[in-house]
Formats: C-alpha cells, sequence, structure tokens
C-alpha cells in the first residue's frame, strides 16, 4: 500500500503543480512507470477542481465565466502542461521539414505559428463546446479524465524517437498497468454516461491509436509533448461526441440525465 501511495504522489506532481510536500524516499524508475496506473485517478482530481471553480463562479457570474474560469484552473493546476503539448507538436509536426528538424522544433520553447492557432483552436472549441453542452459541471469533471485514459494508446510499445533523452512512459508502461488504466477509465466513463461510456471509450481510444500512428510515420515515435497533444485532442473529442449523442439518441442512463 506504501508503495502504491508513494507511485500515485509521484505521477500526481509530475503531472500537475499540486505540491507533494511529503519524504518519498528513493525514488526509481519502476516508480515512475508504474504510476502510470494513475493517470486517470489525476485526471479525476484534476477534474474535481476545474468543476468546483466553475460551480462556485456561476454562484456570481453568468455561466460562460463558469467555463473560462474552470479553464483557467486547469492551465493553472497542470501549469498548461498538455497545451504546451499540443503547441509543440502542431510547431514540429506541420512544419513541413525533415524528421530530425520536426524533433528540433518540438523541443524549442518558442511558440510558433502553428503552436498558435493550435492553442486557440483548442481553448475556443472547449469554450463553445461546453457553452453548448446540457451537463457542463459534468463535461468539465470528465474532460481531463478522458485525456489521462487514453494515453495507454499513445506510448505501450512506442518508440522514443530522439537519441538522446528518454520518454518516462514510453515504451516502458506494462501490458498490466495499461490494462489498469482502461480499467478506471471505463468505470469513470460508464458511471458518467452509461452504457454510451463504454462506446465513447471505444472511440476514444481508437482515435488515440491513430492518432499515434500518424505522429509515428512523421517523427518516429512518441515524445511527452505528443502524450500532451493526445490529452488535450481526447478531451475535444470526447466533447463533440456528447454533443453528437445528446442531439441524436440522448442519454438514457448515467450521471448525465441522473442529475439533468
Amino acid at each position: 500500500m506504501k508503495t502504491q501511495i508513494k507511485r500515485f504522489l509521484l505521477t500526481l506532481g509530475f503531472m500537475t503543480r499540486i505540491p507533494v510536500n511529503v519524504d518519498l524516499g528513493e525514488v526509481k524508475d519502476e516508480d515512475m512507470h508504474k504510476g502510470f496506473l494513475y493517470y486517470p485517478v489525476v485526471g479525476l482530481i484534476i477534474g474535481l477542481i476545474d468543476m468546483a471553480v466553475y460551480l462556485l463562479v456561476c454562484l456570481i457570474l453568468p455561466e460562460i465565466y463558469g467555463i473560462i474560469f474552470a479553464l483557467l484552473a486547469n492551465f493553472f493546476v497542470t501549469g498548461a502542461f498538455h497545451l504546451d503539448g499540443l503547441s509543440d507538436t502542431a510547431d514540429g509536426i506541420y512544419s513541413a521539414r525533415t524528421k530530425e528538424r520536426m524533433l528540433e522544433i518540438m523541443k524549442d520553447s518558442r511558440i510558433g505559428t502553428n503552436g498558435g492557432i493550435a492553442m486557440c483552436f483548442d481553448i475556443m472549441l472547449k469554450v463553445v463546446g461546453l457553452a453548448c453542452c446540457d451537463m457542463r459541471w459534468l463535461m468539465i469533471l470528465m474532460m481531463p479524465i478522458a485525456g489521462k485514459m487514453v494515453q495507454g494508446a499513445i506510448v505501450y510499445k512506442a518508440i522514443y524517437p530522439r537519441k538522446t533523452g528518454i520518454g518516462i512512459y514510453v515504451g516502458t508502461v506494462s501490458l498490466g498497468t495499461v490494462i489498469g488504466t482502461v480499467i478506471l477509465g471505463l468505470i469513470a466513463m460508464t458511471v458518467a454516461f452509461s452504457w454510451w461510456g463504454v462506446v465513447m471509450y471505444a472511440v476514444l481510444f481508437l482515435l488515440a491509436y491513430l492518432f499515434r500512428m500518424y505522429i509515428t510515420g512523421k517523427i518516429g515515435g512518441i515524445t511527452g509533448d505528443v502524450m500532451g497533444a493526445g490529452s488535450e485532442l481526447s478531451e475535444i473529442v470526447l466533447l463533440m461526441l456528447v454533443l453528437i449523442i445528446t442531439r441524436f439518441a440522448g442519454f438514457p442512463l448515467g450521471l448525465y440525465t441522473f442529475f439533468g
């Protein structure tokens, strides 16, 4: 139990700005690799913070402000970790350069045109999507979970493309750990959306794998930036799937209608 708590805290500290002010002792690579299991749990914690900010702001201001402040809370808690990955990935992949040059651009801390466009559309799609959604608080809660629960499709047995450096999770996460994240993600999605959650999880997982194949074809592997980009894209796709399904079919069960 102590080992699992240690791995959870390591993952929480790595993925967020939440201070983990405890003595974790010696940290091994194995602790980080197996801590990947808690990705959906970290997503839940981020989502709870975002949702709390949204609900509090909505008590005194119109809901659109709640949406914007929820996104700001997310950026503050994560340090815009994934958004930065999306920006770097867009700058590199759409630079129309060689693989080696793409990787160099992705490491550059400066934001290019493609990265700026990607960030703007990411935020716009989230704001507009949430504004059009009936159960905004639930989507604000679930989106960070969705971004984390599909990461196994991106990193499992993937290749790190750079000659120097190493991806903490890329190609190092075991099948058992990936299955664990899938189970945790399925539980969250089923509670939130009933059997539609299983369908949406399958779609998100497939799209995450296709995204991995696309990026691997471009740069020969997966980096931490690509993981961040995959997280942001999964959040947007989940939001769009919910909007499509509620428009044409509706959600028969789950938290989506229980509190609606």
